[in-house]
């Protein structure tokens, strides 16, 4: 299993998502998703515990996470380290709809 997991009815998927995340932590949490210009959408509910105490030398996280995988609902505990930006090189407005960037 990925962290990730590509979605069929995309639709559906967050709504199942949204409901199994309210109803395991209430109000705290928030689903990340992403949409590929092929159609396909990866999504999964998660929260924050806190940091870690770990011996990795790098600041680690501990999410609790809620996949869709076809009809069931999968629960994870995981660590992760988050990218972090550590200079912005540009920043712009864009035209939406325009071919400028």
């Amino acid at each position: 299993m990925t962290d990730e997991h590509t979605l069929g009815g995309r639709e559906e998927t967050l709504e199942r998502l949204e409901t199994a995340a309210r109803k395991r932590w209430d109000e705290s949490w928030a689903i990340r998703a992403i949409h590929f210009a092929d159609g396909t959408t990866q999504a999964y509910a998660f929260r924050s515990r806190g940091l870690v105490d770990d011996d990795r030398g790098e600041k680690t996280l501990e999410e609790e996470r809620l996949y869709v995988v076809d009809e069931r609902t999968i629960y994870r505990r995981v660590h992760v380290h988050r990218e972090q930006v550590v200079n912005v090189c540009e920043e712009r407005e864009v035209g939406v709809g325009t071919l400028e960037d």
